[in-house]
Formats: C-alpha cells, structure tokens, sequence
C-alpha cells in the first residue's frame, strides 16, 4: 500500500487536466513486468485532492499468488483528516459459505417398506443419457429420494430417544427410591 503519486486509469483523476495514455503506460507497464495487480477499494472514489483536483494515487497492489491464498482482501479508503491524502486501511472479509449438510445413509431406511420402491423408481426414471451426465443425475435423484424418507420418517429421532431415555430413567430411579 501506498502513495505512487501515478494514476492506472483515465478515471482516476476529477477536475485537473486530461490524463493521457502516455501518463498511465509506464506506471501499467511496470505493474504488468512485475506481476502486481490492484486491490479493489470502497469508500471514497478518490485519495488525494488539494481541493480542486480529486485523483487515485494511492493504492493497494498484491500480486497474484496473495490475491489467489487472500481473495477476499481489499481497501477501504477512510476520509482524510490531517492530510490531503485518505488513510487505507486493507480490509480482510469473511465469506459466509453456507455449510453443506452430510449425506448420511442410515442401514435402518432399508428396511422401511417404501424405501425399495422409491428408489427403483427414482433410478429408472427415463430421460438419462447413457453417459456419465445420466449417473450422475440417477445418483442426484436417489439421493432426494431417500433424504426424503428419512425426513418424514425419522426426523428428530435422537430427540425422541432422549425424551424416552429421561423418561425411563426418572421412573426407574423413582422405582428404586
């Protein structure tokens, strides 16, 4: 991070005089030679201004094995306060992935009387090439078909033995007593 007193972009600069390609090649050049790329950035359009002409000077750049190991990485450009330039701060995010449940197989579905049935339908449903697309889309189908199953049929099940563990135990140790 910091202050290259050069503009990448015809953008990057409000209010002063044109930027000509010639002003940015030299700066984009050496970027590109040394493999270094510009972190992106909110907060104010622009870094440095002496109250007429607004520019993007300052900046984060990282090359590409940071921004591959840190994608989340950018800048926040926070208003200036004893300078004519804006304070960076990088910004590292947190994405929120949603955490994909288990498949889990419970041997007990087995023995259910529809679970059969239903996956002997779900598996020769037409429609399927006979490539690897079509196996895969047989093997999507079972899986809903038996998460299913296992939903309406067992559902809060270690809930259900808790409550009857508790409730044998208290009678036992009421028996006892």
């Amino acid at each position: 991070m910091g202050d290259f007193n050069s503009v990448l972009n015809s953008q990057d600069r409000q209010h002063g005089t044109i930027i000509h390609d010639m002003e940015t090649k030299d700066f984009r050049e050496f970027m590109n030679d040394i493999g270094m790329n510009e972190l992106s950035n909110m907060g104010r359009d622009y870094t440095w201004t002496n109250n007429h002409t607004y520019s993007m000077i300052d900046m984060g750049i990282v090359n590409t094995n940071w921004m591959m190991t840190m994608p989340n990485l950018y800048i926040q450009i926070l208003e200036p306060s004893f300078s004519d330039h804006s304070p960076l701060k990088l910004m590292i995010s947190q994405i929120q992935r949603k955490k994909a449940s288990l498949f889990k197989f419970f041997n007990c579905l087995v023995d259910h009387p529809h679970f059969i049935p239903e996956v002997e339908q779900a598996w020769s449903t037409t429609g399927d090439t006979g490539n690897l697309q079509g196996v895969w889309n047989k093997l999507k189908r079972v899986k809903q078909v038996i998460k299913g199953l296992n939903t309406q049929q067992y559902k809060g099940v270690d809930g259900r033995i808790k409550r009857s563990q508790k409730g044998t135990t208290g009678s036992a140790i009421e028996n006892w007593l």
